[in-house]
């Protein structure tokens, strides 16, 4: 049988960021991030492959609150991308989740801003050419919008993401509508998050996905990949 290959490409949530408020973050260990734990509930047959990085955005190079400079490609998606895809072919499914760090207030990006720049990524994924030099065909998308930013965060961080909330309740229909347009699968990250706040993800720091939260983002994606790969 041969082994289907998903590329999990996206943000600090898709690392697997922990938050603290007390002293420096860590990372989930691999089984409880959304990324393992979807490993297990696929099995044998596919092979996960992490692509997440803390303050990643779909195209801006941009530090301010990141804690860290990337060399390179940077933080920026867009930039990144290509050389990703060409590292890890071939791919049967790439499952893409950014827009938290674009709503940050510096960058001044409105809702249909930053679904325009995944737009730009979508087409990367869909058209990037590498015929000539690969064999591969292009692998099926899955395009999830962000939880939802709302009162913890913003008590925390209000500053640095002035307008964050509305913005942040605007992407998934701008990112549904997007899907539609591309013919890629879509999930809302924010409908599966059931906890209280609904939508939010519940680390400590209002921004970042709680245990609980991987959980039910594995179970959600697996779905969608049992969806679109069923087995013969």
């Amino acid at each position: 049988m041969a082994v289907r290959r998903l590329l999990c490409f996206g943000d600090s949530n898709t690392y697997g960021w922990k938050a603290s408020l007390e002293g420096p973050a860590c990372r989930y260990p691999s089984h409880i991030r959304w990324t393992g734990r979807l490993a297990s509930l696929l099995g044998p047959g596919w092979e996960i492959l992490e692509e997440g990085l803390g303050g990643r955005t779909i195209h801006d190079n941009f530090v301010v609150g990141s804690g860290m400079t990337v060399p390179g490609a940077g933080l920026s998606g867009k930039d990144y991308l290509p050389a990703c895809l060409l590292s890890h072919l071939p791919l049967d499914l790439v499952v893409i989740m950014l827009g938290s760090n674009d709503m940050k207030s510096a960058l001044g990006h409105s809702a249909r801003d930053i679904a325009e720049g995944m737009g730009e990524l979508i087409d990367i994924l869909l058209g990037f050419s590498w015929n000539g030099l690969l064999d591969y065909p292009h692998p099926r998308v899955l395009l999830m919008s962000p939880p939802l930013i709302g009162e913890r965060k913003m008590r925390l961080a209000g500053a640095r993401y002035v307008g964050a909330p509305e913005t942040s309740r605007a992407l998934a229909g701008l990112y549904r509508r997007l899907a539609e347009d591309r013919g890629v699968e879509f999930l809302d990250a924010a409908s599966v998050l059931t906890d209280e706040p609904a939508g939010e993800a519940h680390g400590e720091d209002g921004m970042h996905l709680s245990e609980h939260d991987h959980a039910l983002l594995a179970a959600a994606v697996f779905k969608k990949a049992s969806l679109m790969f069923p087995e013969k």
